[in-house]
């Protein structure tokens, strides 16, 4: 009972901490009390209001993202964050395009095909369509970037898959993969679909053109890049895409991201007009905007399918660290306050996660069996471990952003009151992947897992991608487990949707049972924006259906049908 009202002592005094964080940043007057009674309802119509308006063209788009890309812009070696698919997504198209159902449908390509057992796929290439730099878009393109991307020490294992590809040299590729691969065609929806110039990613490799001035077959052209400053692009006068009436697309004249780490930065930049558009997974901020929306100021759409989780990544492969012992990643998940972090973290926005599979995605299950929280039950694994290993010491990373550390400490609070001693160690946002990639971490917070078939979680859990550091690996956390490569298998392989379905959710059990991560949301994605601006999330397939937001990763949207639309305004 002592320790307990110690905590909620400690606890009341960081709360009053995180609201005096909040009112600072509140800036505009506002007095900063994460009430919650806007939480999350901001413009969640499932019709969009611009649908059938007339789009007008021209203008600029001036849009602020959370974080700079700090690698270079081919397809097969960006290190990729939200902020980064947002850019690739107005220079690159993707091979194939899943609709608001998840069903995958060809984009770049003319079709797509399999043979019986689902080891051979045939591409079509669609006619007609050029890159920026007057390259022809045909099956010699799609081959090239294919095996450019099998070649990276970055993509090469989730293509690793793939045994060989071949061109016919008109339009028609053929993969063949070393087994059925039921669901190839959804990898081609994101970063292993995006296409860039042969010609230009020669040029790279030869040192004659700059690796951060992409050229792709996107609705945007490159125009210039300022590392940490602007990232800025102008419409393509050829772009092949139409709208359902066959206007053409983009409709703006220029888009311009803009690199705002700062959530409170991105949101004044919003208020104050310097910046039109902005995204945030951040509770307390999508709570701000939404006070902003009843006031008239902006407008604002919500993501909220088929998106990532937010957790705590543990490093579990490396022995040297506690967090290698299931006893220990148990009492940290024990010890986790689940309830306070909603509130006092994301303004009660989001939902509280169970598992990597959020609701309506296949393997979510209601009760998956992972902790609760439990702080004496956390005590007694703490002690346990220590008795046998002496004192855990976690080292807990994170950037720079003042909300962030505040989460930190948080999280801090949480662990050090069921007996872990706990240090903060904050970076650069744009370095967090980096870190991710070669396991030079014990535990951060992080975004990930976004999609619409479990098979695209595959490159993140399977032990063949757990490198041990300072290797790459893109199974980030370090997981071998024999229980998860089996049912990762069956999901690859298998075409019945059930057993994929029943796959998954053994899964979600067996993540629940070993804690190798430490769920605490599935966050929302909240689009700010001028009421000048229009159309943000109408972008449509080719066969004319409503996109799935998940372009690459969750919260990542078209842009080349907004509009912006000055008579509007306020």
């Amino acid at each position: 009972m002592l320790i307990r009202s110690t905590h909620w002592r400690r606890l009341l005094a960081l709360l009053v901490a995180v609201l005096l964080v909040g009112a600072a940043c509140g800036g505009g007057g506002d007095d900063g009390d994460g009430g919650d009674d806007s939480a999350a309802n901001v413009a969640t119509s499932t019709t969009n209001p611009d649908a059938n308006a007339e789009p007008v063209t021209g203008g600029t788009l001036r849009y602020g993202i959370e974080a700079d890309t700090s690698s270079p812009w081919t397809p097969a070696n960006m290190v990729c964050a939200i902020s980064c698919h947002m850019i690739a997504h107005s220079i690159y198209d993707p091979l194939t395009l899943a609709n608001a159902d998840g069903e995958v449908q060809p984009n770049l390509l003319e079709s797509f095909d399999h043979n019986d057992d689902y080891s051979v796929w045939t591409l079509v290439a669609r006619e007609g369509i050029t890159f920026h730099d007057g390259t022809p878009f045909d099956a010699d393109a799609i081959a090239f970037n294919i095996e450019a991307d099998k070649a990276s020490p970055l993509t090469g294992k989730a293509f690793a898959y793939i045994d060989t590809v071949e061109s016919d040299g008109d339009m028609t590729v053929t993969v063949t993969a070393k087994g059925p691969w039921v669901s190839f065609p959804a990898f081609l929806t994101g970063q292993l679909g995006y296409q860039a110039s042969p010609t230009w990613l020669q040029a790279v490799e030869a040192g004659t053109a700059q690796a951060d001035e992409p050229v792709g077959t996107g609705a945007f052209v490159f125009e210039s890049y300022e590392p940490g400053g602007v990232f800025a692009a102008t419409a393509n006068p050829d772009y092949w895409r139409t709208d359902a009436e066959g206007r053409p697309l983009p409709y703006l004249d220029a888009i311009e991201y803009v690199i705002q780490e700062q959530d409170q930065t991105r949101f004044n930049s919003l208020v104050s007009g310097e910046t039109n558009i902005m995204h945030t997974s951040n509770g307390d901020t999508t709570n701000r905007i939404a006070t902003e929306v009843e006031n008239g100021t902006v407008e604002a759409d919500q993501i909220t399918n088929n998106l990532e989780t937010g957790y705590v990544l543990l490093n579990v492969g490396d022995e040297s660290l506690p967090t290698s012992d299931v006893r220990v990643r148990q009492a940290l998940a024990y010890g986790f306050d689940y309830e306070t972090r909603l509130q006092a973290r994301s303004g009660g926005v989001p939902e509280i996660a169970n598992g990597p599979f959020p609701p309506g995605t296949p393997g979510y299950l209601e009760d998956t069996g992972f902790p609760t929280y439990d702080p004496d039950k956390a005590r007694e694994l703490v002690e346990e471990y220590e008795a046998e290993n002496g004192p855990i010491e976690i080292a807990y990373k994170t950037t720079t952003d003042e909300f962030n550390l505040v989460t930190a400490q948080l999280y801090q609070q949480f662990w050090e009151d069921i007996g872990i001693d706990v240090t903060l160690d904050q970076i650069q946002q744009g370095s967090f992947i980096g870190l991710a990639l070669t396991g030079d971490f014990e535990a951060f917070g992080w975004r990930n897992h976004a999609g619409f078939d479990p098979d695209q979680q595959n490159i993140w859990w399977n032990s063949e991608n757990g490198n041990p550091p300072p290797d790459f690996g893109l199974n980030f956390g370090r997981i071998r487990d024999d229980v998860i490569d089996e049912n990762l298998d069956i999901i690859r392989t298998n075409p019945d949707a059930a057993a994929r379905t029943e796959a998954a959710e053994a899964i979600n059990r067996r993540f629940a049972e070993q804690v190798y991560n430490i769920w605490f949301e599935w966050p929302i994605w909240t689009i700010g924006h001028s009421p000048t601006v229009h159309n943000v999330l109408g972008g449509i397939t080719e066969e004319g259906d409503p996109v799935l937001d998940v372009l690459g990763i969750g919260g990542a949207h078209q842009v080349s049908q907004i509009w912006i639309d000055e008579s509007s305004g306020n």
